[in-house]
């Protein structure tokens, strides 16, 4: 009989992996002065604007999955 642990972690292996596009565009996009270049940034920002929906989408539903974790009960072993 499989554990919650054991669904959970069965869950999880099957999640694929994520390249987010604000990770690729942040490498890309050269620096100022210890910062990312305004301009190219500037000029770019059809881009950002869904690179920066993309990381917000994924974080809002990052932190849903936790919440639904938080909420499985913890058994502890017997």
């Amino acid at each position: 009989m499989k554990t919650n642990i054991d669904l959970v972690v069965q869950a999880l292996k099957k999640v694929p992996e994520k390249r987010l596009l604000i990770i690729d565009l942040v490498n890309r996009v050269p620096l100022n002065g210890g910062d990312l270049d305004h301009l190219e940034l500037a000029r770019i920002q059809p881009e950002v604007n869904l690179a920066v929906a993309e990381a917000k989408a994924y974080g809002a539903h990052t932190l849903m999955a936790v919440n639904a974790l938080v909420r499985v009960p913890a058994v502890t072993e017997a």
